[in-house]
């Protein structure tokens, strides 16, 4: 899969490379009192191998082995991902795969015949800057107002006999009759056939109301959270109306905070840790009621949204792993994957410790001699293929 690097992943490497080299520089200074106690605990081998100043408060403890239950509880933890050991660093870092679920885009209503999942995506009534305040002081008593449904949500209303007018009555509460942007009703189950379809109804906000920045990717979130809520769900259709933006500049916001919210660190993790959300999702389908002006556009657009989110995840990888997986010999490796991976649209260049003696650069070899790994200075250059 191609990667599509933002500008926050190329400075969190130049980041996080010095704050590696800090980190160890800093736990090479310690003082005697802290390495001495940590000496006493677990023995004055595991600490010969960071320097001198360690040694010279272990040496007055004597040296303990592990339990043997204790080695074989390493040894299964070491073998769930690279890590380092004392005769050589970690070279590698694993990336976060991106969720394998695709979105596609259609006018045609009958897409969701097929779907586990059915979200109605509807907008609430249109309401006036002085109804705010009144909104705020109704009492819970007070008469429920009857929602109004247009289009596809009319018709499965009307096809439910009023079972999704029910259905946001009961929630108005929470739902706000779908002014409440990004909230979603309790699923409603349907026997069809020999299957089960689960529908609901997810807020886009007042009708009329000026979109804020970042509406259509609370939206995409949204749906990410619904997709994640509703276990074994593998096909969902989202139904859109034709006022909801659906142009190739707000598709990518979609679909890039769709899978941003399907993120889950799981390198680190064993058992009953590991979280993967939306495992089960294979296919996602918006279904336009307005219809699709560029089929390819919007389909591109989509895929643009899905480049970024996986630009995202690497930065999340990079700040999240820890130190004895992420130092300068693996970062400098992750530069080159992602230079492999663009298609010719990065090109990296690593300057090592003799090419950086060569330029005269002191400040970062002397902050570089902290670490247990030899300097590796990355320059990621962007070129777009537009030239």
């Amino acid at each position: 899969m191609k990667l599509s690097v933002p500008t926050s992943t190329i400075i969190a490497m130049a980041l996080y490379g010095t704050s590696s080299a800090a980190f160890s520089l800093g736990r090479q200074n310690l003082g005697r009192k802290v390495v001495s106690n940590a000496a006493q605990i677990f023995g004055a081998t595991a600490y010969l191998a960071h320097g001198p100043v360690a040694a010279s408060a272990a040496k007055n403890f004597p040296t303990r082995s592990f339990a043997k239950s204790s080695a074989l509880n390493m040894a299964e933890k070491a073998s769930s991902f690279k890590t380092w050991t004392f005769d050589k660093a970690c070279d590698t870092m694993e990336f976060n795969d991106v969720s394998s679920a695709s979105i596609t885009i259609t006018d045609d209503l009958k897409t969701i015949d097929d779907s586990d999942l059915v979200i109605i995506g509807v907008y609430g009534p249109k309401k006036e800057e002085d109804d705010e305040d009144e909104e705020e002081n109704k009492n819970d008593d007070e008469e429920i107002p009857k929602p109004t449904l247009i289009g596809k949500a009319k018709d499965l209303d009307d096809l439910l006999e009023g079972a999704l007018t029910d259905l946001m009555e009961e929630n108005y509460k929470d739902f706000k009759h779908g002014a409440a942007a990004g909230k979603a009703t309790p699923v409603l189950r349907i026997f069809s056939g020999d299957k089960t379809k689960r529908i609901m109804l997810l807020g886009l906000g007042n009708e009329g109301k000026d979109m804020e920045d970042g509406f259509v990717g609370k939206i995409g979130s949204a749906l990410a959270t619904q997709c994640d809520t509703n276990k074994k769900v593998k096909t969902c259709s989202i139904v859109l109306p034709a006022s909801f933006p659906m142009d190739e500049a707000h598709l990518p916001d979609f679909s890039s905070e769709f899978y941003n919210s399907l993120y889950s660190d799981n390198r680190y993790r064993t058992g009953d840790k590991i979280k993967n959300k939306a495992e089960d999702l294979e296919t996602v389908t918006i279904v336009a009621e307005g219809g699709v002006a560029d089929y390819a556009a919007a389909i591109a657009s989509i895929e643009s949204g899905k480049a970024i989110a996986a630009g995202v995840s690497l930065t999340k990888d990079i700040v999240n792993a820890p130190h004895n997986v992420l130092n300068s010999e693996s970062l400098a490796n992750v530069a080159r994957r992602i230079a492999e991976e663009s298609g010719g649209t990065i090109k990296c260049t690593i300057l090592g410790k003799e090419e950086c003696e060569e330029r005269g650069m002191g400040a970062y070899l002397g902050v570089s001699r902290g670490s247990e790994t030899e300097p590796q200075f990355i320059h990621l250059t962007y070129s777009p293929k537009s030239g």
